[in-house]
């Protein structure tokens, strides 16, 4: 079964300009069929679980968080908790301004502390297409990396997931069964 969705969202309760309902209601309008929450750790409201549980939706709702680690300069890692799994995303490579070696060793370096499954090759979702090279040895996907409603719906993925659920949905992103879309 084949599944829209977006990894990278970002809402009221870090620096995003939409509430998290919100956010889900302009995915859902555009046919998605998951998104995950994302927001900065440093701008964390104390409450983001409980508001995220809040929302209502039809879609699958991933809770998640963008984590800021510092090696050789800053990275965000996108941490996606599934029901019973977790997918650990190095964000938007492109931001970085490095080349493929540096890259290559900061994934080296990060996959020390986080199990890095995939890596974004998009910044607020457009396609930086200078990563999509077999010398980065993770599934490659994009996002729009979502702040405000202007960004939604340029890029995503497609998940060709075995049950319509979140655990399976990691599990695609691991594997590479998906395909990444633009606008």
């Amino acid at each position: 079964m084949v599944l829209k969705g977006c990894l990278h969202t970002h809402t009221t309760c870090s620096d995003g300009k939409l509430t998290p309902q919100e956010v889900a209601d302009a995915y859902e309008e555009r046919g998605y069929d998951f998104i995950a929450f994302t927001d900065h750790d440093y701008l964390l409201k104390p409450d983001y679980l409980a508001v995220y549980s809040g929302v209502k939706t039809d879609m699958i709702i991933f809770n998640g968080i963008e984590l800021t680690v510092f090696l050789k300069g800053y990275l965000h890692v996108g941490k996606v908790s599934g029901d019973s799994d977790e997918l650990y995303i190095l964000n938007h490579l492109g931001e970085y301004g490095l080349p493929i070696d540096q890259i290559q060793d900061r994934l080296s370096g990060i996959s020390q502390t986080y199990p890095i499954d995939a890596v974004e090759i998009t910044s607020k979702g457009f396609r930086h297409s200078e990563y999509e090279v077999p010398e980065i040895q993770y599934p490659k996907i994009a996002s729009d990396d979502m702040h405000a409603k202007v960004g939604i719906g340029r890029a995503w993925v497609e998940v060709d997931a075995v049950r319509r659920n979140r655990d399976s949905i990691i599990r695609a992103i691991r594997q590479g069964e998906f395909w990444n879309c633009y606008i």
